[in-house]
């Protein structure tokens, strides 16, 4: 190992994090490539689905045949974008878990050690997604069942010329609830599984092993995993803008609609390899800080390092005779 293993604040967390990044820069972002390159090719295939369509033509079946297009550009777009996300993620986490345990890596060897656990990995993805789906659900019911009926009351009040100024702030009121609550339930579900790719790929655990695992490790210490990804998070949409912003003054010049796409892309592109790993180190450093609290992973690490059989000692008596 480069250092021993212990207990860090979420500053020290940060602090290393960066120094974790700073030292193995072509590493992390050559590996984090795969996930904006994904983003690159979701967002040309959604582009790219409508290019050509025959909406000039007159007819319900042209309008339909565009939309059908851009419809399946969208859906073989966003799978692709969620596999390279997630498959990036993981190798990542594997790249982290070397060089913070003192291991030599390099970006064909993280994605190598995913071999055997790409299937565990997409299922654990999907069951963050799918509860991500659930909630996204219930918070429409809610709001149909609690904000649509105020606006039709605050309608019908100001047919019937009714006072709604109270009715009309009470609607806010409800309405800024109601969107707080439901930011407030991904949040939850997000910090609850921010640890289960990392527990997937280095416990080899499948899905709902991970998942579990992700909810006992972060217990306790949810609040820092929303301090940590809010900070990178922070970093990549300034970043993101200033390349953004830039990709489209340059691109305004050209005069050209296409030139000016490609270059907010490769914009994108850039930003999300450059900031795109930091979270994820940060999350990766996290679960190891927890483990090492809650389970005392440095000293099984150390006793697992002096159990390994040591190289033989030949004596001079032993050695061979020389010619």
């Amino acid at each position: 190992m480069t250092e021993p293993l212990r207990p860090m604040s979420t500053g020290q967390l940060l602090d290393h994090t960066f120094a974790l990044y700073r030292k193995n820069f072509l590493l992390f972002v050559g590996i984090a490539t795969v996930g904006p390159a994904a983003s690159v090719i979701f967002q040309l295939l959604t582009v790219g689905a409508n290019v050509g369509s025959p909406f000039g033509a007159s007819g319900r079946l042209a309008a339909g045949a565009a939309l059908a297009r851009l419809g399946l550009g969208m859906f073989f777009g966003y799978v692709f974008l969620l596999a390279g996300m997630a498959i990036s993620h993981a190798a990542t986490v594997k790249a982290v878990a070397a060089v913070h345990l003192g291991r030599e890596t390099s970006i064909v060897g993280a994605y190598r050690a995913l071999r055997g656990r790409i299937w565990s990995l997409f299922g654990t993805c999907g069951l963050i997604f799918m509860w991500m789906v659930l909630w996204m659900m219930l918070a429409i019911v809610a709001v149909t069942i609690v904000i649509v009926p105020l606006s039709m009351g605050i309608a019908a009040m100001g047919r019937t010329g009714a006072p709604s100024a109270t009715a009309a702030v009470a609607a806010g009121i409800v309405t800024l609830v109601t969107v707080v609550l439901v930011f407030a339930g991904f949040i939850a579900i997000y910090v609850r599984y921010a640890l289960a790719i990392q527990a997937c790929v280095v416990e080899d655990l499948g899905p709902r092993a991970s998942v579990k695992r992700s909810i006992l490790l972060s217990k306790g210490s949810r609040w820092r995993v929303v301090a940590i990804y809010l900070v990178f998070v922070l970093l990549s949409l300034i970043l993101g803008a200033g390349l953004g912003a830039l990709a489209g003054g340059v691109g305004g010049l050209l005069h050209n609609k296409i030139a000016a796409a490609v270059l907010i892309y490769l914009a994108g592109f850039i930003a999300g390899s450059i900031t795109g790993p930091l979270a994820t180190i940060g999350l990766s450093l996290l679960y190891y800080d927890e483990r090492v609290r809650k389970e005392a992973f440095d000293l099984q690490l150390m006793l697992s390092s002096l159990d390994a059989p040591e190289p033989a000692i030949v004596t001079a008596a032993q050695a061979p005779a020389q010619i």
